[in-house]
């Protein structure tokens, strides 16, 4: 085929481009005559894409489609992540252990000989304090009964004022007539005292803090059992009246309770004894 010929060919195919995209281009008679066919042709498929991307836009009123949220599992969050269950699995490890099903029987009372084995684990304990708010049988009778009846059950305190000292160096609210020391379950420490001597109602209970959730349970265990029945033992305590600045011989002789005042005692001797109340006696005649 000659040159011409094949040069014939070539236009005639430019024209029935050209027609096509008057046809189906409403834009195209900005196309100038002058331009190259592969202009043409670059021209064609521009206008193509854009008519294909206006019909697409219109069917989604004129808004892309919304893809879902693929999210990044990027270094960052991963590390993030692994660094917050680490810090969970720190605070449960903290928590202590809960508390075994215990009974009246699980209370270990500390005896004065042995103040020694657990005055640091006592001393470094974090008290929660429950006191006498309510008016059970338990919180509305009188604390000396309640010593009596804390005798009778446990037997002697742990501590009372004869080994808490002289009250000169002491502030009110560390005077006690007595203190009971309990373990709980072989860990847990309990203490059971009086604020406010033998004339008050009830006694305070103290545990330890991480266990304070369990404060009315515990007093429940420990203590209830003292007022179901009237069992009391004899036992005599020094106090100290911080507000008249006064020395009594306070107790429960199997009969009847008492106060003696006396003068100054000498602690030293250590607790006192059914001899002191005798002397007492004698000195107060």
């Amino acid at each position: 085929m000659s040159t011409r010929g094949r040069s014939n060919r070539i236009s005639f195919s430019v024209r029935v481009l050209l027609l096509l995209a008057a046809l189906t281009l409403p834009s195209f008679s900005a196309f100038s005559q002058n331009q190259t066919s592969s202009d043409l042709l670059d021209y064609f498929l521009r206008a193509r894409a854009r008519k294909i991307a206006t019909d697409q836009a219109g069917e989604g009123g004129n808004r892309a489609k919304v893809l879902p949220v693929d999210p990044l599992n990027s270094l960052a969050e991963r590390l993030y992540a692994d660094a917050e269950r680490k810090r969970m699995e720190a605070l449960l490890s903290a928590l202590p252990d809960p508390l075994d099903a215990f009974n009246s029987d699980s209370f270990r009372l500390i005896p004065r000989l042995r103040v020694f084995e657990y005055q640091s684990q006592f001393d470094e304990t974090d008290w929660a304090f429950t006191g006498t708010s309510s008016r059970s049988a338990l919180d509305t009778t009188r604390t000396a009964d309640l010593r009596a009846r804390l005798e009778f059950r446990y037997g002697a305190p742990t501590r009372t004022l004869a080994e808490a000292g002289y009250p000169d160096s002491l502030g009110k609210e560390e005077i006690i007539q007595f203190e009971y020391w309990f373990v709980l379950d072989d860990s847990v420490s309990v203490l059971v005292l009086d604020v406010n001597g033998p004339w008050d109602r009830g006694v305070v209970l103290a545990a330890d803090m991480r266990f304070r959730k369990e404060l009315v349970t515990i007093k429940k265990h420990l203590l209830e059992q003292l007022v179901t029945t009237p069992d009391r033992t004899r036992f005599i305590d020094y106090y100290f009246n911080y507000d008249q600045h006064s020395w009594y011989l306070t107790g429960f002789d199997g009969a009847s309770f008492f106060d003696r005042r006396i003068q100054r005692p000498d602690l030293s001797l250590g607790r006192p004894s059914p001899e002191h109340l005798e002397k007492a006696d004698i000195e107060s005649n």
